[in-house]
C-alpha cells in the first residue's frame, strides 16, 4: 500500500548574531518545541515535525567536499496535508503571536521556506 503524500514544509533558520550555537539549538529543541506544541491548530494540522540541527563543526566538515555549503543553522520541516492546512496555521492569532514572539529571542530574520514533498527510496531499515 502506497503511503500517503504530504506537503513538506522547510523552513531555513538562522540563529541571532548575539546568542551562543548552544543556546540556538536548546532553545529550539525545547521551548519552541513546547510553544509550538500549544497550539492547538499546529498541532491537529501537522501531520510531522521534525528539526535539523547544524552545528559550525558540520557546516566546516562539509566545506571539505568542495562544493557551496548552504549557511542556515537549522532547518524546520513541517509536514501537512496540504497548502492551505499551512496556511490555516499561519492564519491563526494564537500562532503568529506566541510563536512569532518567541522567534524573537532566537531567530533571525527573515526566515526562508521551501515547499516540497518526499520521495522515500531508503526507508528505515531498524523499523518493525
Amino acid at each position: 500500500m502506497a503511503e500517503k503524500q504530504y506537503l513538506k514544509i522547510s523552513l531555513f533558520l538562522k540563529k541571532q548574531p548575539n546568542i551562543t550555537d548552544e543556546f540556538f539549538h536548546k532553545h529550539w529543541k525545547t521551548q519552541h518545541v513546547d510553544v509550538a506544541l500549544r497550539n492547538k491548530t499546529f498541532v491537529s494540522k501537522a501531520r510531522r515535525y521534525n528539526q535539523v540541527h547544524i552545528t559550525p563543526e558540520l557546516r566546516e566538515q562539509a566545506r571539505s567536499f568542495g562544493i557551496p555549503v548552504l549557511e542556515y543553522d537549522g532547518i524546520a520541516e513541517v509536514w501537512v496535508d496540504s497548502l492551505e492546512d499551512w496556511k490555516e496555521v499561519l492564519a491563526d492569532p494564537d500562532f503568529v503571536k506566541d510563536v512569532g514572539a518567541d522567534e524573537q529571542l532566537f531567530i533571525l530574520a527573515p526566515i526562508s521556506v521551501q515547499l516540497s514533498y518526499d520521495n522515500l527510496i531508503i526507508p528505515d531499515k531498524n523499523a518493525t
